[in-house]
């Protein structure tokens, strides 16, 4: 739902061709959600179908024909709705540690233990990545203020923040397995 919606805010900025979407959509998300180019085209198809962009054939000479498209009054509404009513449900938890935890032996705690620390040590090098990232945004657009609408620069920060806070959280979590899992070893002994 988000990429149907999220292609629709790209183009109610400007009409794009479908390798301009993709750069474009992966910008905006701060590399962090990458499209293949059949999703986008995909996506697309889908839209046209809903009667929320049209395009037209751009022809060049040194290039192959392209689509451009461009959204629709029927997509500048469905892009306001979608805009004006957030989801009433926070987002599933889908992870697939916990799964590879709760699969395991439960007699191999050992196993579970190295598990964790391997994550925690994924977990610590997206962090140093994401805070090197916030910092080269930072610095990229150190005073940056467009005359219209919120900065570029201070999107992608929050999505970096957002990436971080997440992270955090991840780590947070692992620390609680590694006490839990440490609880119910000594548990076990006694």
């Amino acid at each position: 739902m988000s990429v149907k919606f999220g292609l629709l805010g790209i183009l109610a900025k400007q009409p794009q061709h479908g390798y301009e979407l993709k750069r474009t959509f992966e910008q905006i998300t701060g590399g962090f959600w990458q499209l293949n180019y059949s999703q986008i085209y995909q996506t697309l198809d889908r839209l046209e179908g809903e009667g929320y962009v049209t395009y037209w054939v751009e022809h060049e000479d040194s290039v192959p024909d392209r689509k451009v498209y461009q959204i629709t009054p029927a997509g500048r509404e469905a892009l306001h709705d979608w805009l004006a009513s957030p989801e009433p449900k926070p987002r599933p938890l889908r992870d697939e540690l916990f799964i590879r935890l709760a699969v395991m032996s439960g007699d191999d705690l050992p196993a579970m233990f190295e598990l964790l620390t391997l994550h925690r040590s994924i977990y610590m090098s997206k962090m140093a990545e994401l805070t090197r990232a916030k910092t080269g945004a930072q610095e990229a657009h150190p005073n940056s203020s467009p005359s219209t609408g919120v900065p570029d620069a201070l999107i992608e920060e929050l999505l970096v923040d957002a990436a971080l806070f997440h992270a955090e959280a991840d780590l947070r979590w692992l620390e609680h397995c590694e006490s839990k899992l440490r609880a119910y070893g000594k548990q076990r002994v006694n």
